[in-house]
């Protein structure tokens, strides 16, 4: 069963996000002006996740050692960059809970009137997208001019910019007629998704992860941050 899952956790999860993606634009290109603004917003962010995540993931790949790095154990003896506290399983549950907890709120859009709370939430989501990955960014930089690091580039800013960043501006440029009734649903709206996606599942799921076998869940190479061997090499 483990095995399974290890191997799920590799490229099928991925594959499975990237056929979700391509289904959902395709539905929305076909049902785009009766969709409300909320369900827009969630729409956006299902197709854009597969983006990030294949950035973050591959092309270049190596966020799992930033987050590692900054959020992990700082005795060597106890590091495991490869896999502790991110692994391939724990990411793979926040990604696809990131896309596929939109898509149910898509779908609340239409038979509730928590359109506009929704559009909120994804706007919230797409900006602090932007926020989180700029800040990494300019950590990264700090931390390893002295390496060579020249930018502020890190694995996840590209598509934040040129795709979180446009979908959280359409977004708040359409909304209309918003109370405090939205803000307060949109507050529980975003709290859910995020203890779903971040510590409901990464706090017992890091834990089970570092007990299994060597090399279980984890992430094969340093990706993008191979060229900075200082930063994860101690």
């Amino acid at each position: 069963m483990v095995k399974k899952l290890d191997k799920w956790c590799d490229i099928n999860w991925i594959i499975f996000i990237c056929v979700t993606g391509v289904v959902t634009a395709s539905l929305a290109a076909a049902f785009w002006e009766s969709i409300p603004l909320g369900g827009k917003g969630a729409v956006f962010v299902a197709i854009i996740m597969p983006f990030h995540v294949l950035e973050e993931w591959k092309f270049p790949g190596g966020l799992h050692i930033f987050y590692n790095v900054l959020l992990g154990p700082k005795q060597k003896e106890k590091q495991q960059l490869d896999r502790y506290p991110m692994s391939r399983l724990t990411d793979m549950i926040t990604n696809v809970g990131l896309q596929w907890i939109p898509l149910v709120y898509l779908f609340l859009c239409f038979f509730t009137d928590l359109s506009n709370a929704v559009a909120l939430c994804m706007m919230l989501l797409s900006f602090i997208e932007v926020l989180v990955h700029t800040g990494a960014g300019i950590m990264t930089w700090a931390w390893l001019k002295k390496d060579g690091k020249k930018t502020i580039y890190h694995p996840g800013i590209a598509t934040s910019w040129m795709m979180f960043f446009p979908a959280g501006i359409y977004v708040a440029a359409h909304l209309e007629n918003f109370t405090g009734h939205d803000w307060l649903w949109m507050a529980i709206l975003f709290i859910i998704m995020m203890l779903i996606c971040i510590p409901l599942t990464e706090t017992p799921l890091k834990k089970w992860v570092a007990k299994q076998e060597k090399g279980d869940f984890a992430f094969a190479d340093a990706k993008y941050y191979e060229k900075y061997p200082s930063f994860w090499k101690k």
